[in-house]
C-alpha cells in the first residue's frame, strides 16, 4: 500500500478512542468496523450465559481431594502437597486499590481471571491467594466492587467474581487462598470497617462482642454461600486451600484468632485455616490453626527460611505467603531453592496481574518503590528495572524443582482476539497468555491477501490505551485486519478478523518512550518512567524545564491534535504551536481539561501530578507541532490527526516513517 515506509520502527500505541473500543470489546461479539466478520471471544466454557451452571449441578473440577494437614505436611490424598505460586489480588477486588481511579474501580472479568490462571497453569503456579474482601464504610456509597454492603449485609453480583474464579480454580487445576478482610492494606476496607460500623475504634474491633459478631456473620456467608456457576459451597470446595482471617492481622490478639478459627471449623471442618498473624511463627499452635505463614520484604530471607522452618518443624507446615519486592534474581532464585529444600509448603510472590480484556495488561506500581511493578508474564523489556524477566523464568523453574520434573519450553500462544477498530484505526486486542509480541495484518478482504502492518508489537508498552495505531493507510481506504501472537515457541494462529474499516483517518502516536519520533528537540530533555502510579499508570514521559521544546513534522497538513502531560503543581501548562514551514511558529488554542488523581498509600503518601489533556482541530496546512516547556513538567503522550499516509521527517534518525 502507497505510503507505507518503514512503518514497522512505528508501534505507536495508545490513544483517546480506548474507551470506545473497551465497551466494545467487553460485550462479545460487537461490531467492528462494519464487519460482519467480526469476533469478539469471551472465557470458556466453565462459565454459563447467564453466569449459574445449568440446574445448579456441579461445575468440573480437577481435584479429587481437599488439602488437609498430617503433622507439618499438606496433603492431597495420600501425597504431599507443595507449591509455588502468586499474589493476584486483582482476580477479585478492583486492582487500582490505591488511586481509586472510577474508570478504573472495577471487578475482573471471567476472560481476565481465566487469563491469570492460564498463567499460573503456563507457569506451574499451583497457588493464588486473592487478598482481602472490600467493605463499605458507614457514610461511603454502594459500589459494585463492595463485597460487604454493611455488617451482615452482602453484595450478591460482586460475589459472583469469587464464583467464577472458584469454578475456573477447579477447572485448570489451581488451589485458592481467600483472605476475608484486613489489618495492613485495609485500602478497600478492613478490620477497621467493622468498627467503625460500631463506632468503635480499629483496637476495640478484637475484643467488641458486636464486632466480632458482625465479622462472623461475613464467616457464615462465605462458608455457606453456594456458587452460582458450579452450584457448590463454599465449604465444599475443592479448589478452596484454605482460609485467612485477614492480610496481615498484626494488631490483633491471639485470642481472636483462636476464637475466630473454632468458630469457621465448626462451620466448615473440610478446609484448612492459616495463620493471619504473619509478623511471627507462634511459640505455641492453635489446635483449629493449620498452616503458619510469614511475609518476607527485606531482611535475609534464607535466614528466616531456614529459622521459621526449625520453628515451625513438627507441628505445623510453613507457607511464606508473601515474598517480593527485590530484584535480585539470583537471590530469588536461591530463595526458590531453599523454600524446596527445605519442605516448605510452599511460597507466593507479591504480586502477579494478568490481560486486561480491552487489551494489554492490568498495572500496579509499588507505591513504597520507584520502580518496581507487579509482575506481567512472560516478562517484558519495560520490566528491567525489576528484572521481570529474570524472575520470573526463576520463579517458574521453583515448581517444576519441588515437583522433580524438567522445566518445560513455554508453549506457543494461542490466537489472541482482535476488538472491534473504529474509523481511525487505533486497534487493541485480547492477549494471549505467553506471548511476547503480536504480528497486525492488514488486507483489502476478509479472506486476503494478508501483509503484515507491524511485527513483534509489544502489548505491554502500552497501559490502558489502544495497542498499535495503523499509520500506513489513508482515507477512504477499507481494509480488513488480523493479529498473530508470538513467543519463542512458535505463532499462534490468526485472532479473528475485523472489518471492513472504513478509513476516515490515522493518527500518528508518541508515547515517549524514546524521543525517536520526535523531528527535532532542544537539549536537556529527558525520558522517566519511575513511581508511573503518581502518573495514572501511564509508562513513559519526556522530563523538561522552562526553554525545552520538541517538534514533530509531516508532509501532510494535520487535521487535529491531542496532547497529555503531568505537572506537580495546579496550573501549570506546555506551550503548542504549529507552523506551515517549520520556522514560524504561531500559538495554537485547545480545550484543556485537567484532574489529580491522588495515592492513598505508600512513602509517597499525598504526593500526587495534575494530569492535563489538550485537544483541538489545526488550522490547515500546518505540517509542523511543536510542544514548550514553560516550566518543570511531564510530557506523556502526542496523538495527531491526518487524513492518512503521511510520512514524518525524522532528521536525527535520517530515516521516513509511515504515519
Amino acid at each position: 500500500m502507497k505510503g507505507l515506509v518503514l512503518l514497522a520502527a512505528v508501534v505507536v500505541m495508545g490513544g483517546w478512542g480506548f474507551a470506545q473500543a473497551a465497551a466494545a470489546g467487553g460485550g462479545g461479539a460487537a461490531a467492528a468496523g462494519e464487519g460482519a466478520a467480526a469476533n469478539v471471544g469471551g472465557s470458556g466454557e466453565v462459565i454459563a450465559a447467564g453466569g449459574a451452571a445449568a440446574g445448579g449441578t456441579a461445575g468440573p473440577s480437577v481435584f479429587q481431594h481437599f488439602v488437609t494437614r498430617a503433622g507439618d505436611r499438606l496433603m492431597d490424598g495420600d501425597k504431599q502437597w507443595r507449591a509455588i505460586g502468586a499474589n493476584m489480588p486483582g482476580l477479585v477486588v478492583p486492582y487500582d486499590f490505591t488511586l481509586r481511579l472510577p474508570e478504573r474501580m472495577g471487578l475482573a472479568a471471567p476472560w481476565e481471571q481465566e487469563d491469570g490462571l492460564k498463567t499460573c497453569v503456563q507457569m506451574n503456579l499451583r497457588v493464588i491467594r486473592t487478598w482481602n474482601l472490600p467493605m463499605r464504610g458507614p457514610d461511603e456509597p454502594e459500589q459494585p466492587w463492595h463485597y460487604v454492603l454493611a455488617p451482615g449485609r452482602f453484595n450478591e453480583e460482586a460475589f459472583k467474581t469469587i464464583d467464577v474464579l472458584l469454578a475456573l480454580a477447579n477447572r485448570h487445576g489451581v488451589r485458592v487462598i481467600l483472605a476475608l478482610s484486613a489489618d495492613a492494606g485495609g485500602y478497600l476496607g478492613g478490620v477497621q470497617t467493622y468498627a467503625a460500623w460500631r463506632k468503635k475504634t480499629k483496637a476495640q474491633f478484637w475484643t467488641d462482642p458486636e464486632c466480632k459478631e458482625d465479622y462472623k456473620a461475613t464467616l457464615r456467608y462465605v462458608v455457606n454461600r453456594r456458587n452460582t456457576v458450579t452450584g457448590r459451597a463454599y465449604k465444599d470446595d475443592k479448589a478452596i486451600l484454605c482460609w485467612e482471617f485477614g492480610n496481615e492481622l498484626r494488631s490483633g490478639p491471639d485470642a481472636w484468632q483462636s476464637e475466630m478459627a473454632a468458630y469457621l471449623k465448626g462451620l466448615d471442618p473440610n478446609h484448612l485455616i492459616m495463620d493471619a498473624y504473619d509478623a511471627r511463627v507462634p511459640a505455641e499452635q492453635d489446635p483449629n490453626i493449620d498452616i503458619n505463614n510469614r511475609h518476607y520484604y527485606g531482611g535475609d530471607w534464607l535466614k528466616n527460611l531456614k529459622s521459621d522452618l526449625a520453628r515451625s518443624k513438627g507441628k505445623r507446615p510453613f507457607m511464606v505467603g508473601e515474598f517480593g519486592l527485590s530484584s535480585d534474581v539470583p537471590m530469588v532464585a536461591r530463595f526458590l531453592e531453599a523454600v524446596n529444600a527445605g519442605g516448605a509448603a510452599g511460597a507466593l510472590i507479591w504480586s502477579m496481574y494478568f490481560h486486561n480484556q480491552s487489551g494489554g495488561f492490568y498495572w500496579h506500581q509499588i507505591f513504597t518503590h520507584p520502580s518496581l511493578s507487579s509482575y506481567h508474564w512472560p516478562g517484558f523489556p519495560n520490566g528491567e528495572a525489576h528484572k521481570e524477566a529474570g524472575i520470573l523464568a526463576a520463579l517458574r523453574e521453583g515448581p517444576f524443582k519441588i515437583q522433580g520434573l524438567p522445566v518445560p519450553p513455554v508453549p506457543a500462544p494461542e490466537p489472541p482476539v482482535l476488538l472491534p477498530v473504529g474509523d481511525v484505526p487505533l486497534l487493541a486486542w485480547r492477549g494471549s497468555t505467553g506471548a511476547s509480541g503480536y504480528d497486525v495484518e492488514r488486507a483489502a478482504g476478509a479472506a486476503g491477501p494478508w501483509a503484515r502492518a507491524a511485527g513483534n508489537v509489544c502489548d505491554a508498552d502500552t497501559a490502558y490505551r489502544p495497542l498499535f495505531s495503523d499509520t500506513g493507510v489513508r482515507a477512504g481506504d477499507t481494509v480488513y485486519y488480523r493479529v498473530i501472537a508470538r513467543n519463542a515457541s512458535g505463532a499462534s494462529a490468526p485472532s479473528n478478523v475485523v472489518g471492513p474499516v472504513r478509513v476516515k483517518g490515522v493518527c500518528f502516536v508518541d508515547e515517549l518512550k524514546d524521543l525517536s519520533l520526535a523531528a527535532e528537540k532542544s537539549d536537556g530533555l529527558t525520558l522517566a518512567n519511575d513511581h508511573n502510579a503518581l502518573y495514572m499508570e501511564y509508562l513513559y514521559r519526556a522530563k523538561g524545564d522552562a526553554g525545552q521544546w520538541l517538534v514533530y513534522k509531516t508532509t501532510v497538513a494535520m487535521t487535529a491534535f491531542k496532547v497529555v502531560a503531568f505537572f506537580a503543581e495546579k496550573g501549570q501548562d506546555l506551550g503548542l504551536q504549529v507552523s506551515a514551514d517549520g520556522k514560524i511558529f504561531s500559538d495554537l488554542k485547545a480545550e484543556r481539561t485537567e484532574r489529580n488523581p491522588r495515592s492513598s498509600a505508600g512513602d509517597i503518601q499525598g504526593a500526587s501530578r495534575w494530569m492535563v489533556e489538550y485537544q483541538g482541530p489545526v488550522p490547515a496546512g500546518h505540517t509542523s507541532f511543536k510542544v514548550l516547556w514553560n516550566g518543570p513538567g511531564e510530557l506523556d503522550r502526542v496523538e495527531l490527526y491526518y487524513p492518512g499516509a503521511a510520512v514524518q521527517e525524522n532528521r536525527r534518525a535520517k530515516t521516513q516513517v509511515a504515519l
